[in-house]
């Protein structure tokens, strides 16, 4: 299941970076008057499975620290960060956004990836159990327990409705366990 050198924008791996773009879009708060957006890298220090699962839940937590600075525009149309300094000065052009400001995130995505082989669920492979078996089912619930995604790889056409709908129920139990260890993990994360 994992992508090949022949072809790296198949497989788990690949279709990863399109459906955290897709879910970051999710948990972005556009109350700005005007657009911004974040670029995050993630790097994989330990490639060995679930890695949409590590990826996505080091996104939240970066972004749920994400602090929204004070910028105007230049004569040039490009972005300027304001400086504590120069907000006492006079600015050339209005500050887009009038004050320094966190990100506010309204709900969070937390996902788990689940194996299905034959009448058995794993959850949470390794890479190995990755590249053995034939169909991968990540599943994606905000922090209220609602479905935002669903994504089957490989194996049959249809999967049995109930091996998704146990997948689905892992992952509810799971996310009261997940939300905590996210919370005790970026408190130490607070800024100034």
């Amino acid at each position: 299941m994992a992508p090949t050198v022949e072809s790296p924008d198949e497989g788990c791996s690949g279709s990863s970076s399109s459906l955290i773009s897709s879910l970051i879009h999710f948990i972005v708060d556009y109350t700005l008057e005007h657009a911004s957006f974040c670029i995050q890298d993630i790097y994989y220090l330990d490639a060995d499975g679930s890695l949409f699962d590590a990826a996505l839940l080091s996104a939240v937590a970066a972004f749920s620290h994400l602090r929204i600075l004070v910028v105007s525009l230049n004569d040039e149309g490009r972005i300027v960060l304001v400086s504590e300094d120069s907000e006492t000065e006079k600015l050339e052009k209005e500050p887009v956004n009038k004050e320094k400001r966190n990100l506010k995130l309204d709900t969070a995505p937390f996902s788990i990836t689940c194996i299905l082989h034959n009448n058995y669920i794993l959850a949470d492979p390794t890479a190995q159990e990755e590249s053995t078996m034939e169909t991968l089912v990540t599943v994606v619930l905000d922090s209220f327990g609602q479905l935002v995604s669903l994504c089957k790889l490989g194996g049959l056409l249809l999967a049995h409705t109930s091996a998704v709908q146990d997948c689905v129920a892992l992952m509810r139990r799971r996310l009261e366990e997940l939300q905590m260890n996210l919370n005790e993990a970026t408190s130490d994360m607070e800024v100034d």
